[in-house]
């Protein structure tokens, strides 16, 4: 709900969607033709969907079956590059894993199903200055919580 309600405040709809994904539904291998299937939502049933450009995420792994689920679903999400395109990229903003459990391996999972991975501590971009005072009333923040930023591109 909140994700619709800023696409369309930023008046964005032509260019942006909203899909429920379901990490433990995707397989890493783009099994079915066109990407990603689409986990049933609001009476709609499950149904195939086209790889995209660019995902967002946040906060995505718990425990580690979750990092290698997060990994296979954008392996399959992504659009594969083409001539003279390049391939999708996802921007995925973690807790460390010491306060996330399976954040360790995540990178490893994206690299192993062929995936390209740039790390880089959030406290360390742009001269911290991504990182507000107000973090700490963050909801699941806890002191001492660093986070890390993944690039990571479909090649």
């Amino acid at each position: 709900e909140n994700i619709s309600q800023n696409i369309k405040l930023n008046e964005m709809e032509s260019v942006a969607s909203v899909a429920k994904l379901d990490f433990y539904r995707q397989f890493g291998n783009n099994y079915i033709p066109g990407g990603w299937i689409e986990s049933e939502m609001k009476g709609m049933i499950e149904q195939p969907r086209k790889p995209v450009d660019v995902i967002l995420a946040a906060d995505i792994i718990c425990q580690r079956e979750d990092a290698i689920a997060a990994a296979k679903t954008i392996h399959d999400a992504l659009v594969p590059p083409s001539e003279g395109r390049c391939g999708g990229v996802a921007y995925i903003v973690c807790a460390d894993s010491g306060h996330r459990f399976g954040v360790e391996i995540f990178a490893s999972e994206c690299e192993g199903i062929g995936l390209d991975v740039k790390t880089n501590k959030v406290a360390e971009l742009y001269d911290g200055k991504l990182l507000l005072e107000c973090m700490e009333s963050a909801c699941g923040y806890v002191d001492g919580m660093e986070l890390t930023f993944f690039e990571v591109r479909k090649q």
